[in-house]
C-alpha cells in the first residue's frame, strides 16, 4: 500500500503543479487503497520485483472504469502505462463491458494526448471543484456498418 501511495505521489507531482487544488488521488488514505486491493480492483506493474506502476479498474454496469493510473517517473516512456491500460481493457472486455471510461484533467494536456494515442475519444467536459474534467471513452467491438451491394 505504501508503494502505491509513493507511486501516486511521484506520478502526480507534475500534475499537482498545474491544478488549483491537489488531485483526488493524492488525498486517498491507505485504508481506501487497502480496500480496493482487497476487492481486487487495484493492479500494479512490476519490473523485476519492483512495483513501478499502478491503476484501479472497476466495472459500473456495462462500463469499465480506469482510475488512478500512475507510473513511477523513473520508469516512464517504457510503455508501462500503455500495458496497464491494455490489461484493463482485456479485463473489461472479458467481463462483457461495452466500453471503458476514464477522466483526465483538462489542464494536463499530456494526459489527454496519452489516451488519444491509444484510441480513447473525448466525450464531455465538465467543471468539478474548480477544475475542468475531460471524460474519455473507448468503445469495444465498434462494428463498422458496411453497405450491401446492390
Amino acid at each position: 500500500m505504501d508503494l502505491i501511495k509513493e507511486i501516486l505521489n511521484d506520478a502526480y507531482a507534475p500534475v499537482k503543479k498545474k491544478l488549483s487544488r491537489p488531485p483526488a488521488a493524492l488525498k486517498e488514505d491507505l485504508g481506501k487503497i487497502s480496500r480496493h486491493i482487497q476487492m481486487g480492483n487495484q493492479y500494479v506493474a512490476l519490473v523485476g520485483n519492483q512495483v513501478v506502476g499502478t491503476m484501479r479498474v472497476t466495472q459500473r454496469g456495462q462500463i469499465g472504469v480506469i482510475e488512478r493510473l500512475a507510473v513511477s517517473s523513473n520508469f516512464r516512456n517504457r510503455r508501462i502505462g500503455t500495458m496497464l491500460v491494455q490489461h484493463a481493457e482485456n479485463l473489461m472486455e472479458g467481463m462483457d463491458a461495452l466500453c471503458i471510461e476514464l477522466e483526465v484533467y483538462g489542464r494536463v494536456e499530456e494526459q489527454k494526448k496519452f489516451y488519444d494515442r491509444i484510441g480513447y475519444k473525448e466525450t464531455t467536459r465538465q467543471k468539478r471543484s474548480g477544475e475542468e474534467i475531460v471524460l474519455m471513452r473507448k468503445i469495444f467491438n465498434e462494428e463498422v456498418e458496411e453497405e450491401e451491394p446492390l
